[in-house]
């Protein structure tokens, strides 16, 4: 049989327990943001008579909502500069993507790195602006992660519900 010393155990205890708590601290932090993220959505939502039956939330800074029956997407974005908005699809006429992206060359290699990604609501009424919601903003985040299917998906979702 193994004997342990007390000492080693209570400091070996000790060691695990300070590699683990940012990760536990960090865990909990995300929890807590994501709850709050979503009663702000459910009570938006609530308020505008809107009950979304697809729902999609990404990055812990956008959620998407859409009440097929009265024909409603709600979009919220969290963040330092947050949005909340009620597209009604009865008044839209296409749902497009809108990309921005910058062209990067270093040495021989060329690269396309995508700084926007959006969804474009173009209305029936011409004197009425495009509305755009962010997908993906690349001066938030360093990389994509899986935004740009977010986007096609969601545009095919909307297009199918406006011919209906």
């Amino acid at each position: 049989m193994i004997s342990i010393d007390p000492i080693t155990l209570a400091v070996s205890s000790f060691a695990m327990m300070a590699s683990a708590s940012p990760f536990v601290y960090y865990s909990l932090k995300l929890k807590k943001i994501s709850s709050l993220n979503l009663a702000t959505f459910e009570e938006f939502s609530k308020t505008h008579k809107v009950v979304p039956n697809q729902e999609e939330r990404w990055r812990n800074h956008y959620h998407l909502g859409l009440d097929s029956q009265y024909k409603k997407l709600i979009y919220h974005r969290f963040g330092t500069y947050p949005e909340q908005s009620i597209i009604d699809l009865n008044e839209v006429n296409k749902v497009s993507i809108q990309e921005k992206m910058r062209h990067v060359q270093v040495g021989k290699e060329k690269r396309y790195i995508l700084d926007f990604l959006a969804l474009q609501f173009h209305f029936k009424d011409r004197s009425h602006s495009p509305k755009t919601i962010e997908i993906y903003d690349g001066e938030l985040f360093t990389s994509l992660a899986g935004e740009k299917g977010i986007a096609e998906k969601w545009q095919r979702i909307l297009e199918n519900n406006l011919k209906d």
